[in-house]
């Protein structure tokens, strides 16, 4: 009975996406990727808006711990974008087995690389933080909150690439589902975790500790739903076959995607270990900035990953000028919501900083943050869309140079000189990451329109990956 309600309500989600009209088509894949995304936005702003409860000091924790995440999410977020690539040109093609062993080959790879980040975490913890010149009292309180997150690793990774898979196939849905049922969780343990209601209290510990309990159970539901069929790549492991082939392409795609992933987290520590030579004030409005600037990015990576499913499918179905236009599409919808954002968060600048945190300091840093970059948001509609667009095609070696180069060439010897050299001081580097998206954008641009991207046919039968 309960198989057949899921199977009547959610039906249409197995529909492949190359046959309809292009703009209807965007709006029902991206809209609940825009509430994923808007409801994944949520739950890092619901963990900072209870830790700012208890300080600046763990606001800065919450976010240096988030800046040593990202570094680490760097191994699996190849693996990501190799598996939509795959699965997404598959479908297209038809070919619903050889997408359900790219899942299952994406999934072990997601439990090897949990095990390092488990151990990376457990070890290492208080050192990364003081690598980043974090002071003894952020160190402190944020050396059990990393802990906690990196030893979750394993179900942070395979719901990260269960949902990867998901996406590739057209799915939208079971995630944004799984997203409202993880923020519902996460807003309920957030405050009884944190201050003790109920429970022993664990200060900025019990945030991370919400944050896993919450990624189990969504966890548990995604692969609910790939072991059962209920979308169209199905996963059994009665007819799993290790094949180093599956690997390899997955890796091909995925490594350049990963080293891209490497240099903007990497980047984003060396820009926090200049933030927070100016203070704890500036690390801290820094890192609401960061975590704020999520809800800018909501629109781009719903529609960057609904670039990347319809470049997808449509390549694997011989489709390149419906690709072509569904890229464009994508990315243009995107500039609108940027333009939009860009001036909501430049008039409401101050407004948004004081939210979360009230102390003077924090909210002048915060607003002239906001209001230097904010009107510059639009160029980040072409350099994550397009990006994810390309990611889709299986083209990610060009876009891997193009964003080194436009964040260490351009953006970190800027940064450097314009606040240490220039009387421009930590605003110098708010002008760094200004330059960054303009360079960044422009060059994935021109580079998408070259078409090199439409060779990438990953599904051809002389490069099946499935015998």
């Amino acid at each position: 009975m309960f198989k057949k309600i899921i199977n009547k309500i959610l039906s249409w989600r197995k529909k492949e996406v190359v046959n309809g009209p292009i703009l209807p088509t965007i709006f029902q894949l991206a809209f609940p990727l825009m509430i994923s995304s808007a409801l994944h936005t949520t739950q890092s702003l619901v963990d900072m808006f209870w830790v700012g409860r208890l300080g600046s000091a763990p606001i800065a924790a919450v976010g240096i711990s988030g800046t040593i995440i990202m570094i680490l999410i760097t191994l699996i977020f190849g693996v990501s974008s190799g598996t939509v690539a795959l699965v997404s040109q598959n479908i297209g093609a038809k070919k619903h087995s050889q997408a359900g062993q790219v899942a299952m080959h994406s999934l072990l790879l997601a439990a090897l690389g949990s095990l390092v980040v488990a151990i990376i975490g457990i070890i290492f913890a208080k050192k990364l933080l003081l690598i980043l010149g974090a002071s003894e009292e952020v160190v402190t309180v944020g050396t059990s909150y990393l802990r906690i997150i990196l030893s979750g690793g394993m179900i942070m990774f395979v719901l990260f690439l269960s949902n990867s898979i998901l996406l590739g196939s057209g799915d939208m849905i079971i995630p944004m589902i799984v997203m409202v049922i993880a923020n519902i969780l996460n807003i309920v343990l957030d405050p009884l975790f944190i201050f003790g209601i109920g429970f022993p209290k664990m200060g900025t510990a019990g945030a991370a500790l919400a944050s896993v309990i919450s990624q189990f159970i969504s966890c548990c539901i995604v692969l609910f739903v790939l072991f059962k069929g209920y979308s169209n790549v199905r996963i059994r492991l009665s007819e799993f076959s290790f094949q180093p082939k599956i690997i390899v392409e997955t890796l091909k795609i995925g490594i350049p995607s990963s080293l891209q992933m490497f240099f903007r987290s990497t980047m984003m520590i060396v820009i926090m270990s200049i933030v927070a030579g100016f203070g704890t004030f500036a690390l801290a409005a820094y890192s609401i900035g960061l975590r704020v600037q999520m809800v800018i990015l909501m629109p781009s990576f719903a529609l960057g990953s609904t670039a990347a499913t319809l470049v997808g499918q449509n390549i694997g179905a011989r489709q390149f000028r419906k690709a072509q236009k569904s890229a464009l599409a994508s990315v243009s919808l995107d500039l609108i919501f940027m333009i939009v954002l860009g001036i909501l968060f430049f008039v409401f600048a101050e407004n948004i900083i004081s939210f979360f945190d009230k102390t003077p300091e924090v909210i002048a840093i915060g607003k002239t943050y906001f209001r230097i970059t904010a009107l510059f948001y639009s160029f980040i509609a072409f350099g994550v869309v397009l990006n994810r667009a390309l990611v889709g095609a299986g083209d990610t070696v060009v876009p891997m140079i193009i964003t080194f180069v436009s964040l260490w060439v351009v953006q970190i010897p800027l940064a450097i000189y314009l606040s240490k050299h220039t009387a421009l001081g930590l605003n110098g580097v708010w002008w760094a990451v200004v330059v960054s998206y303009i360079a960044n954008g422009l060059c994935i641009l021109l580079w998408f329109l070259t078409g090199h991207w439409k060779k990438k046919h990953l599904a051809k039968e002389d490069l099946s990956i499935v015998k």
